[in-house]
């Protein structure tokens, strides 16, 4: 009889119920994380992408217009490394590949009224996200994500 008592009781025995339902929710839980950070990363890059155009596209309004190569190079060096002579490294990894792209387009004009107008710089970028696990986007059938940001900035002199 000992046995069918332990066989009886084998039902209404909960240890263990925990870890169980831990192994099962685990996964959802380790996704959700996951996702959370990648979002938090792609934020972050759109971020200092945005702030790089910025600063770069401010820069380019305080030059003469049409902006010179050297200029140009300088803002592209602002806008990628946070410095004019680009001896920084990138703000975001994503400018290193090769996809990675910058325009720069100097010859817009703004009208201030019917006779008046003033030079606009606008600076493009299209800078590939570089997850930190590049697998996790095409589960969730993103595939390759682009940062696609831009920037104005009126002429407001030298």
């Amino acid at each position: 009889m000992p046995m069918l008592s332990s066989l009886i009781r084998v039902p209404r025995d909960a240890r263990g119920n925990a870890v169980v339902e831990f192994a099962l929710v685990l996964p959802l839980l380790l996704l959700l994380l996951t996702g959370i950070t990648e979002i938090g990363r792609a934020y972050y890059q759109a971020n200092a992408v945005e702030k790089g155009l910025r600063a770069g596209a401010l820069f380019a309004g305080r030059n003469s217009f049409p902006l010179t190569a050297q200029v140009r190079t300088m803002v592209a060096n602002l806008v990628k490394t946070g410095t004019l002579d680009g001896s920084g490294g990138y703000l975001v990894s994503g400018w290193a590949d090769v996809d990675a792209d910058l325009t720069i387009d100097d010859t817009l004009t703004f009208p201030i009224d019917a006779t008046t107008t003033i030079p606009v710089v606008r600076l493009t970028a299209s800078v590939p996200l570089d997850p930190l696990m590049p697998g996790m986007l095409a589960l969730v059938g993103l595939g390759d994500v682009t940062i696609e940001l831009s920037h104005e900035q009126a002429y407001v002199g030298d």
